[in-house]
């Protein structure tokens, strides 16, 4: 009996030192020189570099801390899942409300309420655009400090429209305004019976047209995300869709490669050499046409999208960022303040030089509109003001959905299958995907 006690004991004392050990470990693993921070993103090269030099001041004011910032280009949500799931997550990682959206992560319990740390970190969520903000929450709490977005704009190429005797259009154009400037600016110029420039761009890709549909009343979900038909299918929906197709087909306002299943990125070359007039598109587009406006080899403007008649409202859609917290990071507390000061204003200030997106902070981004060089910051804040988040946001099967879409205009516009017909199909091939995901989630 002395031997099962005594065993019973040193049990008791090993397990005591042991957590003793284990909490000494833990606060050296926060502040000591052994703590390293992951932190996992999506970045090209000049972003890359910049994110360096924001995390490198995080570093200076935490003597002791490593951080690695690894760059993922492709299956990065898979990716980041997979890790998270074997325990071995970054402290950071980057989600959007589109192709890396947080909605899955979010409903699946696997990323930190920020929200509880807001005090303690001295962040005030109120600086932020509320509508950026309202991506990453929940009721009770906040799932990823935004980093920054994009709403969905038109671009103009002024000499294009200069060259056509063409008025830039006001803010508060109409689709029929839209479809009169296409029809302008498409021309034959040497006389070959060929159009030589074309008023704009139709790309199959749904986060473009996703603000069109919402333009003409309609949507592609029910409002609790759980169904397509009576939406995708409906008139509302099907004006808007028809609208863009016809631009193709009846119109014949869009250059044929265009629209081509492929992304040849060809529209930016159209456009940059004044072959289109107008192209959809966000802020990011702007790093990469930045230098040809700054050479001179372009002037261009920006307009937000046009309203669907004179009595509706503006609307656009907006595709935002933010850094989240995986839940089972080793450095919890740590991880939270280098989320937090990745989206802090001075990060964003640095970001906002390069231009990729706008600013989640209102502040940061009104001291960029107002030192803007180009004069279209100022469009932005208009577009940014009539801006709803997608339904990447919180739809956990969005990923699954979304791919669907471009179906429709593949099948409207090259097979010339009757739209109703097609939405109808996409539509309860879309509820198919949500019930199996209801099925699985109730089975766990």
């Amino acid at each position: 009996m002395r031997v099962a006690e005594r065993a019973r004991d040193l049990r008791r004392r090993i397990a005591i030192a042991l957590t003793a050990l284990a909490a000494t470990l833990g606060c050296a693993g926060e502040t000591g020189e052994s703590t390293v921070l992951r932190v996992m993103a999506w970045a090209g090269p000049e972003e890359r570099q910049i994110e360096q030099r924001i995390l490198d001041h995080f570093r200076e004011r935490h003597p002791g801390i490593r951080i690695e910032y690894q760059s993922i280009s492709s299956n990065y949500r898979e990716r980041l899942l997979t890790s998270i799931v074997a325990g071995t997550p970054p402290d950071v990682a980057l989600l959007d409300n589109g192709s890396y959206g947080a909605a899955p992560f979010i409903a699946r319990g696997l990323l930190v309420n920020v929200a509880a740390y807001l005090d303690r970190i001295g962040v005030d969520t109120s600086a932020y655009y509320p509508e950026v903000l309202e991506i990453f929450r929940r009721p009770g709490g906040l799932y990823a400090f935004p980093k920054d977005f994009n709403p969905i704009v038109v671009y103009l190429n002024r000499d294009l429209f200069d060259e056509a005797g063409v008025p830039l259009p006001e803010r508060d154009w109409t689709w029929a305004d839209f479809l009169s400037i296409a029809q302008r600016l498409t021309r034959d110029v040497d006389g070959d019976g060929r159009p030589d420039t074309w008023g704009t761009q139709v790309r199959r890709v749904f986060y473009l047209w996703q603000p069109w549909v919402w333009a003409a009343g309609g949507d592609v979900l029910s409002r609790d995300g759980r169904r397509a038909t009576g939406y995708l299918d409906s008139p509302e929906t099907e004006t808007a869709i028809r609208f863009l197709t016809d631009l193709v087909t009846v119109h014949r306002v869009v250059p044929s490669v265009d629209v081509r299943r492929q992304s040849t990125g060809m529209e930016r070359n159209f456009f940059l050499t004044g072959r289109i007039g107008m192209v959809t598109s966000g802020h990011w587009w702007l790093p990469s046409i930045r230098h040809y406006i700054d050479e001179g080899k372009v002037r261009i403007a920006v307009a937000p999208l046009p309203r669907y008649d004179e009595a509706s409202d503006p609307v656009t859609v907006l595709y935002a960022a933010g850094w989240a917290v995986p839940h089972n990071t080793r450095h919890k507390k740590l991880a939270v303040e280098l989320a937090a000061h990745l989206s802090s204003a001075e990060a964003q200030r640095m970001r906002a030089e390069y231009g990729l997106a706008i600013p989640s902070l209102r502040a940061v981004h009104e001291d960029a509109a107002a030192n803007d060089p180009y004069g279209l910051e100022e469009t932005f804040l208009f577009a940014a003001r009539n801006g709803r988040m997608s339904w990447g946001s919180v739809v956990e099967e969005w990923a699954h959905v979304e791919v669907q879409m471009p179906d429709i205009l593949d099948r409207v516009i090259f097979a010339g299958e009757p739209l109703d017909e097609v939405t109808s199909d996409i539509a309860q091939r879309i509820d198919a995907i949500l019930a199996g995901a209801m099925e699985g989630s109730s089975l766990r």
